[in-house]
């Protein structure tokens, strides 16, 4: 995914930051939040961090705590944006995550994630994705 030069956060839609369900992680409304986390590869400890809540308390039924629930909705967004560069493929998006990333400091967005720096993850997905729309755009323009 390439970078842009600078931010055009200000010129964003207002659910331009909201993605379609691509990978199918919502059922009749609901997310399935262990496949979220699978696809991700988060362990229950890595929840329990992000979210602040116990290890022993993270789960994936009714009873998930809220914030774990609200954490796993904002990697199912990020995931569902970067599939759209991937045309849908979840194998991709998964190493996608798990890969280091040098427009990251050579760090993968799993570990990002893990360090619970989810927006500055976000921002770098919804720049990338505006510089590959300006970019095709451009060619479109040309040709």
């Amino acid at each position: 995914m390439p970078t842009a030069q600078s931010s055009n956060a200000a010129f964003r839609p207002i659910t331009g930051h909201i993605a379609p369900d691509i990978l199918g992680f919502y059922r009749d409304g609901q997310p399935d939040y262990k496949r979220v986390a699978d696809v991700v590869k988060l362990t229950k400890e890595d929840l329990g961090k992000i979210s602040k809540v116990s290890k022993s308390s993270v789960r994936f039924d009714d009873a998930i705590p809220a914030a774990t629930a609200i954490r796993l909705r904002e990697i199912a967004n990020i995931a569902n944006l970067v599939a759209e560069f991937f045309d849908g493929d979840i194998h991709k998006v998964a190493l996608w995550f798990e890969l280091p990333n040098p427009h990251l400091g050579n760090v993968s967005p799993r570990t990002m994630i893990r360090g619970d720096r989810y927006k500055r993850l976000l921002n770098f997905v919804l720049e990338s994705r505006e510089a590959e729309l300006a970019a095709a755009y451009q060619q479109r323009k040309r040709g």
